[in-house]
């Protein structure tokens, strides 16, 4: 279904990990492709993870995930059935969504600007020292616990499927020094392992959103939520489209948590008046306030996005009257008068009722959300929420899935994803921030792979399991 409303998210910790193994590893064998997130202990200093030098920039992110811990890991596996014969493109996938709580066994740092930021968005750290799944970084040692974190990440490598990440450097370091060996010392080895690692292709939905797409923004909840809104809108025209699966979970099932991401009631209704809202800028364009939680000013993705769209369709409704005027006469203007202009947004949506006001400043009024009780101070942040790995999986996925449908073109000849949907332009491409090109995933010439992962990707191709 195209109008999904919420997400099973599977918890898995070391109480249930070796109980629900059979059903990841269906879900990550079965995969067409897996989306993947991280949330951290930390990111040391921030400056050095923006150096002009993308080496550099290497160099500093290894040593952080050589100190710092990954607390969960989100993992959504996207299986496409069968795509129907009668040309429409619809892509019919069956999702699962894991959020495993994860505990470094040993010390790590801990920053406490990285906690206060996950506590703020609903992290249990309670749950994370008393029932996170163990783990150690680096290279393998003996007497591992077959069935782990670690033997998982050995799993998604050898099956050989599209990993899908979003703003991707960042995870891809840590995921290599904290579940797969220890981290080479250059960018091109790294990069020449990577490579190897996954054949069928890193994607960045950061990158394509930034380079191909081009959306007003390009943080995650917000590509996230543009691209569910549009694929319900051309759902309902017959344009290419997604629909999703879920599993059937059992209600005794309590490990399994339903994340709410209802579209809004009016999303399709084209008579219903709207009123502005402001919002905060800042957020709206970058994802971060420096306010959090705090801030007196609206977070709701659907509040920017409506009023983005709003504000768009306005000015071309203004260039549109400026236009005629100089073309028509007088009494062709009074029958346009008579017949207004829709002003329809780039994914089909019919705003020409949302109340003219150019107070659409952050500084203006106050959204106040009454589910709080009432209090004027806390404004409607979202209903679709973050900062949780599981979701923010899925919800790289899912946006991944809805830029198949419109940048990909399908060839039903072929076999694998990435060649069935020519989308070799957009694989291998990894986001840099404070730059204006990607970061090219392949092996270099002057750049060999490294040793440990020469000796651990042997282990993988003979005998499947790292141990």
């Amino acid at each position: 279904m195209a109008w999904f409303s919420r997400v099973p998210v599977v918890d898995v910790t070391k109480d249930n990990f070796k109980e629900l193994w059979p059903t990841i590893l269906v879900a990550l064998k079965t995969a067409t492709f897996v989306a993947l997130d991280l949330e951290l202990s930390g990111l040391g200093n921030r400056r050095n993870l923006n150096t002009p030098s993308v080496d550099d920039r290497y160099k500093s992110l290894a040593g952080v995930a050589r100190s710092r811990a990954v607390l969960s890991m989100g993992l959504s596996c996207f299986k496409l059935n069968n795509i129907a014969e009668d040309g429409s493109l619809v892509l019919p996938f069956t999702t699962q969504t894991f959020n495993l709580t994860l505990l470094c066994s040993e010390e790590y740092v801990v920053e406490p600007i990285s906690l206060k930021f996950l506590v703020d968005h609903g992290f249990d750290f309670n749950m994370q020292y008393s029932q996170g799944a163990p783990y150690h970084r680096g290279a393998d040692k003996n007497g591992e616990v077959p069935q782990s974190v670690r033997q998982l990440f050995s799993e998604l490598v050898c099956s050989r499927v599209p990993l899908i990440l979003h703003n991707g450097l960042v995870d891809l370091v840590f995921l290599y020094q904290s579940f797969y060996t220890e981290l080479p010392p250059t960018l091109g080895s790294f990069l020449a392992d990577l490579s190897e690692m996954f054949p069928a292709g890193i994607f960045d939905t950061k990158c394509i959103t930034d380079f191909h797409i081009r959306m007003p923004a390009s943080y995650l909840e917000y590509v996230f939520r543009r691209s569910q809104r549009e694929n319900a809108v051309h759902q309902t025209k017959q344009q290419p489209h997604v629909t999703l699966t879920f599993p059937p979970y059992p209600p005794h099932m309590v490990c399994v948590e339903y994340r709410d991401c209802c579209l809004p009631d009016n999303l399709l209704n084209t008579t219903q008046s709207t009123t502005v809202i402001p919002y905060c800028e800042q957020y709206a364009a970058h994802g971060t306030c420096p306010k959090g939680v705090l801030c007196p000013q609206s977070h709701d993705p659907d509040i920017i996005i409506d009023q983005e769209d709003w504000v768009k369709a306005r000015k071309k409704r203004r260039r549109d009257r400026k236009k005629r005027k100089g073309n028509k006469s007088e009494e062709g203007e009074q029958d346009k008068a008579e017949n207004p202009v829709s002003m329809e947004t780039d994914d089909g949506r019919d705003v020409s009722n949302v109340e003219d006001t150019d107070s659409v400043s952050c500084d203006s009024q106050t959204h106040t959300d009454q589910s709080d009780g009432g209090n004027d101070n806390v404004v409607a942040k979202t209903r679709v929420g973050c900062h949780r790995a599981g979701f923010d999986a899925f919800m790289t996925g899912f946006a991944m899935a809805t830029m198949v449908c419109k940048l990909g073109k399908l060839c039903r000849e072929a076999d694998p994803f990435t060649t069935r949907f020519q989308l070799e332009e957009f694989a291998n491409k990894v986001y840099l921030s404070g730059k204006d090109f990607p970061l090219q995933i392949a092996r270099s010439a002057f750049a060999k792979p490294s040793n440990h992962h020469k000796a651990k990707f042997q282990r993988l191709q003979h005998g499947g399991t790292s141990f």
